[in-house]
């Protein structure tokens, strides 16, 4: 059970909901840091040459800005459409769920039942909002 990536954030963009400002520049300001460390650590690495990484996240200025209003929005999204469309999860999705993980893993069934409870009721929310995101790309 996969979905579309470009069409679920084309959809979480559009999604008519409300979102705090402060909370969009909180994000955007994490986006920043979390690259701008990355762009030292490959040039002390030595796999990429960063010499101004200011002014190359400057350029991506307005795709970063797109990136942190779809990390605000998502879960606001995400939490609109659990209440809108009351989606069930059921223990043979769970248990296909679990076997995925044990295969990505290459782990057993087991191991994953350890982690995420023997009825892996822990799953239940990637679940379930992964069939929302299924649903919300394939209305588009």
């Amino acid at each position: 059970m996969s979905y579309n990536e470009e069409r679920w954030r084309a959809y979480v963009l559009a999604y008519d909901v409300e979102v705090s400002q402060e909370d969009v520049e909180e994000e955007l300001f994490r986006i920043r840091a979390d690259m701008k460390h990355r762009m030292m650590y490959a040039q002390m690495s030595g796999e990429e040459a960063h010499l101004f990484p200011d002014a190359e996240l400057a350029e991506q200025t307005d795709a970063l800005m797109e990136a942190a209003v779809f990390e605000v929005k998502e879960p606001l999204v995400l939490k609109d459409l659990t209440k809108k469309l009351d989606v069930q999860v059921t223990a043979d999705e769970l248990l296909a769920e679990g076997e995925a993980i044990a295969k990505r893993q290459n782990s057993t069934l087991d191991e994953v039942k350890r982690f995420f409870g023997q009825d892996l009721a822990f799953l239940e929310r990637d679940v379930r909002e992964n069939k929302i995101r299924l649903w919300a790309t394939s209305q588009q």
